[in-house]
């Protein structure tokens, strides 16, 4: 659920008529309706019914398991059905039909005509994607003029069945419904957090006005900075903040219930954790869940709530430090977790409620177009419709962009009742952009955050170069070996491993049906050097190009450091007592193909280069005895050199390729 930023709105009163919606929803074959919860009588409101429809279809699950009403079923074999409205409207401006179809059919035509104007249609086209049918989707009808009279309309299905579920009318007899202001109220107890609640963590003293601000790896990586919070004088209620929302979800964790804490707002998949492990105190945003290694289930978090709003809110992962409180002592003062509940100054929540009002307003969602990947030299590009509501407005609403840089808008002027919105950007460098959406309307002007975060690919020589908790994109890479969680992978300018600890919130790994020689494209993650090994978490599905095959990378001995993660061919090597001959290099057999090591006679290894302890190791993938080739270029000591972006030999002037080919 969506945020929707709203400013302080004027009151202003007039003679003049407000336009507003009246929205029809069909409960029978014969057009009978409700409006809200009251049931038309069909005298003095509601449909008079010209041909009854084929049937009603009480309802559907869509993708996200609610239940809707799919309304008035329209088959072939009932062609025109329709109805004509008791009541006679004033200025009729706009229409909205809702509607669906079957699956991948259902076709026709709806047509409708107010008064004693001319009719006018919508040609209903089948669904352009299988599947998509099914669920209710509005197309708005806009009148060149307004229109006064009874409204008729008629369907006439000439492909399997349409379904009308409701016909929303703009006109001056529309009700002005009653709009919805935000206010943050103090939670005194647990049970009146709700999932998808929006909250505000504040401060419980009196004497302390700071609330939680979001994570920003620019101010501190470690913990999440203060902010000056307006609390009101009894302490019951916070003012808003764009930047301190964070949204509640309930869940259960090892069958008890409990929460997780999620920054939706700006990153989306983003959560609240304890990641100070078994030394340090702190808090941040992570885009996992859960850590089965270090951090255990450090996106989960228990909450418990005292009479007079004080709130212990619990971390359920494994970090020392699992209270998350306000520190008051550090400079500049931060919210962080600590192993001790009462070691700083509790925290209490407060929650987004709504209070009814009947004034001039206007409101829409934050605009949040997501993240652009700027690929290669490539522009990117995107789009988002919102929709602008409105209340009591006399004058259409004006829409303008405070910079209008990057990003632009599809419209300058929307109607007085409100209606869609797109919001585009286009960029060529990478960065956070942020503009602020402008809508005015009578004397009141709502002011709308649009923000899209532009990053551009690297390759992996770039990406180890990053701080660690970095959030990198990925150029194309190649998978050269995977084992269980563990992935290798290489691009021209070097290796690294993607550890796939899996998708915290399905629990499936990101890689589990890679083969090596997989290209992966759109590989995401956070970045970090583990102990001398680096090293990727993914935090979404990449897309997988197969069929190609991995070739180890010849090499030289000694090994070392820079060498991690490279999947090498060591010619002419021979193995004694688990160490190659002539080196200090162990060898770990844990990826040895058909048994164990040959020790005591020469062959050619390939193998993945790891650090363990601070020392160079070697992951077995596959051993053989020495071909010719590598035992002559080993005798004339052969090196490996970069040629046009390829691994060669050189011996001399000479150049061959991996495979012993002499090059021109």
């Amino acid at each position: 659920m969506k945020r929707k930023i709203v400013i302080t709105f004027i009151l202003f009163m007039t003679a003049w008529a407000y336009a507003g919606v009246t929205t029809y929803t069909f409960t029978s074959k014969n057009w009978a309706s409700k409006v809200g919860a009251d049931v038309c009588d069909g005298v003095t409101d509601g449909w008079i019914c010209n041909t009854a429809a084929y049937e009603y279809m009480t309802g559907r699950t869509d993708g996200e398991g609610r239940l809707y009403s799919q309304g008035v079923s329209v088959k072939t074999s009932t062609n025109g059905a329709g109805a004509t409205s008791v009541i006679s409207f004033t200025n009729v401006r706009q229409m909205t039909l809702n509607f669906c179809q079957n699956a991948s059919k259902g076709k026709g035509v709806f047509y409708y005509q107010i008064g004693n104007a001319p009719y006018d249609s919508l040609v209903i086209t089948k669904p352009t994607t299988s599947g998509s049918g099914i669920y209710l989707r509005d197309s708005v009808l806009q009148l060149a003029m307004p229109l006064s009279g009874n409204i008729r309309f008629w369907v006439k299905c000439t492909e399997n069945a349409i379904n009308i579920n409701s016909l929303s009318i703009r006109a001056e007899e529309g009700g002005s419904t009653p709009f919805n202001t935000v206010t943050y109220q103090l939670v005194t107890d647990v049970n009146q957090l709700q999932d998808s609640d929006q909250i505000i963590i504040g401060v419980h003293n009196a004497s302390v006005n700071y609330i939680m601000g979001y994570f920003d790896e620019s101010v501190s990586v470690n913990n999440i900075h203060a902010i000056r919070g307006r609390y009101s004088a009894d302490r019951t209620t916070v003012a808003a903040d764009d930047n301190a929302i964070y949204t509640l979800r309930r869940t259960t964790l090892n069958n008890a219930p409990c929460f997780y804490i999620q920054d939706e707002l700006r990153y989306e998949e983003a959560y609240l954790v304890a990641s100070g492990g078994q030394t340090k105190n702190r808090l941040a945003l992570w885009t996992q869940l859960t850590d089965p290694n270090t951090y255990g289930n450090y996106g989960y978090w228990d909450i418990q709530i005292a009479q007079d709003g004080k709130a212990v809110i619990m971390n359920l992962g494994n970090s020392l430090g699992k209270y998350l409180q306000y520190n008051a002592s550090n400079n500049p003062t931060l919210f962080g977790c600590y192993a001790s509940q009462g070691s700083q100054t509790p925290v209490c929540i407060y929650r987004r409620t709504e209070a009814i009002g009947d004034v001039p307003a206007i409101v829409a969602p934050l605009v949040n177009l997501g993240t652009g990947v700027l690929a290669g030299n490539k522009s990117v590009g995107g789009g988002k419709t919102i929709m602008v509501n409105a209340n009591r407005l006399t004058q259409d609403i004006r829409v303008r962009l405070l910079h209008g840089d990057i990003f632009a808008v599809s419209d300058t002027v929307i109607d007085r009742d409100g209606g869609p919105l797109t919001v585009t950007y286009h960029a060529n460098f990478a960065g956070h952009y942020i503009d602020t959406l402008l809508l005015t309307g009578d004397t009141v002007c709502t002011e709308v955050p649009v923000m899209v975060q532009v990053v551009r690919q690297m390759s992996i020589v770039e990406a180890v170069t990053q701080p660690d908790y970095s959030l990198v994109y990925l150029n194309d890479v190649e998978v050269t070996k995977k084992y269980d969680m563990y992935i290798f992978i290489r691009d021209t300018s070097g290796s690294m491993l993607i550890w796939d600890g899996g998708n915290g919130a399905t629990g499936k790994r990101y890689g589990a049906d890679l083969k090596s020689g997989d290209v992966l494209q759109g590989v995401v993650g956070r970045y970090s050097n583990y102990y001398g090994v680096p090293e990727l978490a993914p935090t979404q599905q990449w897309k997988v190009r197969t069929g190609g095959t991995a070739t180890a990378e010849p090499v030289v001995l000694p090994l070392d450091s820079a060498d991690v993660c490279r999947f090498v061919r060591l010619a002419n090597v021979t193995v004694e007592n688990g160490v190659i001959q002539g080196t200090e290099l162990p060898v770990v057999d844990a990826f040895t193909i058909g048994g164990g090591v040959i020790e005591n006679v020469s062959t050619a290894m390939n193998a993945i280069v790891m650090i363990s302890y601070n020392q160079v190791q070697l992951w077995v993938v596959s051993q053989e005895r020495t071909t010719a080739f590598e035992q002559t270029a080993m005798q004339n000591k052969y090196e490996k050199i970069i040629r046009n972006g390829q691994i060669v030999i050189r011996r001399g002037e000479k150049i061959y390729s991996v495979t012993g080919i002499e090059l021109k």
